[in-house]
């Protein structure tokens, strides 16, 4: 196996951390290829979604992926509404079919997508006869039509990676050829109500078997392991959590705001939320989320969706935040969280922090014993991230021993680079 494919439908890559989006998510793709391919130097990656991969320079290259193992198949196409042609749509398909390029292959993660991706073929749903076909909107062409053509026409043999239960490969009536595997956070099956090819259109209900596979741990890749936690904290409560959708407001009100006036919570919020309620600060960006956690002692988390697990309770242990657990939040108990912190009312949640708030010793070993059980080396360097993966496609995976592969020098950047 040496030729893998990936990419995200619905959104483009960013492989800078100064690019990401202050709303979330955009670390998880990035971070996920990263460990793919800096542990294993003997397999090419070819990214088949779109990406800022060809606005990096080559030192910028160097540093995400130094073994020069990854190939962008959109590298010079231009993007934008003036470009979404048949040509455009069918760029990845003829990529491969070009450069005679056979992958082995593809991990694919999904954003937000809409219930139709490929122009000019897909029936309307209420009055199929009636032309002309269903619409589709300018980002799933720019984000989304390239891949799906390609896994409609050319039916690679993919696994999908799942970090939010809301954005699946059942969004889409029109993407009929569907993943081996969805490896994601929560133990679970969703349908697809798929058409069966473009020529039957009929809608044929397919289940997708999903399983906890810690993929939240992506997280930590875009860290160091072993940063000590700042223990002199002053603020007591602090949450940062977007709204969502279906919106999360009506369990924040629950268990947070009728119960307390000075919290500061960070997210994205409805405009009517947040002009209303001086308690709602707006949004930051993931590392200056970091930086204002360092001065956090707890939180609380509540899921996307009931009994999925999310990044949340990684992110805030790893900036030394104890995090309590809304009663729907990891129900499977995937995670290492005791059963202190899985609280089952807004007045337990708020006898628990006080008893750690007066018992300075109890708080430190809890924390302490968090960070350890919590933060484990191999999700920060990408081994189990990858291992995961990289099993599920071949379950006779062996990492291979990166003191085997030196990794190349480091390129000089020209003058031009800095103008």
């Amino acid at each position: 196996m040496k030729n893998i494919g990936f990419g995200k439908l619905g959104k483009s890559v960013k492989f800078l951390r100064n690019k990401y989006s202050p709303i979330g998510g955009d670390n998880e793709a990035s971070c996920t290829l990263r460990a793919l391919a800096n542990r294993n130097p003997d397999k090419t990656f070819w990214i088949v979604g779109r990406t800022d991969y060809g606005y990096l320079n080559d030192a910028e290259k160097h540093d995400i992926f130094p073994y020069d193992n990854v190939r962008d198949v959109w590298g010079g196409r231009s993007i934008g509404p003036e470009h979404y042609n048949e040509s455009y749509f069918n760029h990845v398909v003829n990529y491969f079919k070009d450069n005679g390029v056979v992958l082995d292959y593809t991990v694919l993660m999904v954003g937000q997508i809409g219930s139709v991706t490929i122009p000019n073929k897909i029936l309307k749903v209420n009055d199929p006869d009636a032309g002309p076909c269903a619409s589709v909107l300018d980002m799933t062409k720019g984000y989304t039509t390239g891949i799906t053509t390609w896994l409609n026409d050319s039916k690679p043999k993919y696994i999908e990676s799942v970090n939010d239960p809301r954005y699946v490969m059942n969004q889409a009536r029109d993407i009929f050829h569907l993943p081996e595997k969805s490896l994601g956070q929560y133990d679970y099956e969703y349908i697809s109500n798929k058409i069966n090819s473009y020529e039957d259109q009929t809608r044929t209900p397919t289940p997708v078997k999903s399983v906890y596979a810690g993929m939240e741990t992506a997280f930590c890749i875009d860290y160091d392991h072993g940063v000590s936690a700042n223990t002199n904290r002053n603020t007591n409560f602090m949450m940062v959590l977007n709204e969502g959708k279906p919106s999360r407001y009506k369990m924040l009100k629950e268990w947070i705001l009728d119960h307390n006036n000075d919290v500061d919570i960070y997210g994205k919020w409805a405009d009517d939320i947040v002009e209303n309620d001086s308690r709602f600060k707006g949004t930051l960006k993931i590392d200056a989320v970091q930086q204002k956690l360092q001065d956090v002692k707890f939180t609380f988390i509540i899921p996307i969706k009931k009994g999925w697990v999310t990044s949340k309770y990684i992110e805030m242990i790893h900036a030394g935040v104890i995090p309590f657990l809304h009663p729907t939040y990891d129900e499977q108990r995937h995670t290492a969280i005791p059963d202190f912190l899985r609280v089952d009312t807004p007045q337990q949640l708020a006898e628990r922090i006080e008893i750690l708030s007066n018992d300075s010793h109890k708080y430190n070993q809890l924390l302490a014993e968090l960070r350890e059980s919590i933060l484990k080396p191999e999700y920060y360097d990408g081994s189990f991230l990858n291992q995961k993966i990289m099993s599920s496609i071949d379950p006779d995976y062996v990492e291979p021993n990166l003191e085997e592969f030196p990794i190349p020098e480091r390129p000089t950047l020209g003058l031009e680079s800095f103008f």
